[in-house]
């Protein structure tokens, strides 16, 4: 086999981690890789890039959770609208009706056509009560969902003895300004629990906050109105003295007389 001179060994040894070919062309020497501190350098550069880019991918996830979150409550608005064409325009009641089969969450189950979602994707809680299977034969400790309705809207309501009931939507000041769903934060007050009180509040919004996930989502959360729309806010701009306040049926967006 003829051999031509180009085939045969043509890199000759060189000094400098380099060798010579006969063509004139200076290549690594083998084997050669990189040094200490070109590595120390290349894994630097890449740790400041994954920590510019770890917030932004962690409020992009946030903010899909938010989406989530925002999208079971507009379910939850549109399956309400059905019930209420059948309960001559009254909202479900509280757990305060004693039966947990009137519960809202229970009621408003039956009357989707889809799964409703009764925990948010951001609420890192994870005893909750399986709707499938009857109360009294789960644990007392369990939350009924990451949502809480407002009690103020409920037929029970003791706040208004003379006048109209404001479970009835019609008799609501402006539906589409008054919050009936909020999102429960993960304290033990939450267990058992699936509506609040917001006239326990008397104006006091560090001690309201107390009974909303007001920063679930990136320093805010999602609230259901009396008309079925869904927003995402700042809890300040639901409640915060002297206006707005979207939690009296009576008065809303303003402020109650005698919060």
């Amino acid at each position: 086999m003829k051999v031509f001179p180009y085939k045969q060994q043509f890199l000759t040894p060189g000094w400098g981690g380099s060798r010579r070919s006969d063509r004139g062309i200076i290549l690594p020497e083998a084997g050669c890789g990189f040094t200490l501190i070109e590595l120390l350098v290349v894994i630097s550069i890449i740790a400041i890039l994954l920590s510019i880019m770890m917030p932004a991918l962690n409020r992009a996830r946030g903010m899909a959770k938010r989406t989530v979150c925002l999208s079971n409550m507009r379910q939850m608005g549109l399956t309400v609208q059905e019930y209420l064409m059948d309960s001559d325009d009254h909202l479900p009641p509280t757990s305060h009706v004693g039966d947990p089969e009137k519960y809202w969450l229970r009621v408003l189950a039956k009357y989707s056509k889809q799964t409703l979602l009764f925990r948010c994707p951001a609420d890192k809680a994870d005893n909750f009560v399986d709707w499938t299977r009857p109360l009294n034969s789960q644990p007392a400790d369990l939350r009924y969902s990451s949502y809480a309705v407002n009690y103020l809207l409920d037929p029970q309501c003791t706040r208004y003895y003379i006048g109209p009931k404001y479970d009835r939507v019609s008799n609501v000041r402006k539906p589409d300004y008054c919050i009936w769903v909020s999102e429960a934060p993960t304290n033990s007050t939450f267990t058992r629990s699936e509506h609040i009180h917001p006239e326990s509040w008397e104006g006091a919004v560090d001690y309201a906050k107390l009974f909303i996930a007001w920063n679930r989502h990136l320093g805010t959360s999602n609230y259901l109105f009396v008309d079925g729309h869904a927003e995402n806010l700042i809890f300040e701009d639901t409640y915060a003295w002297p206006t707005p306040c979207y939690w009296y049926p009576e008065s809303a967006p303003a402020w109650p007389a005698n919060p």
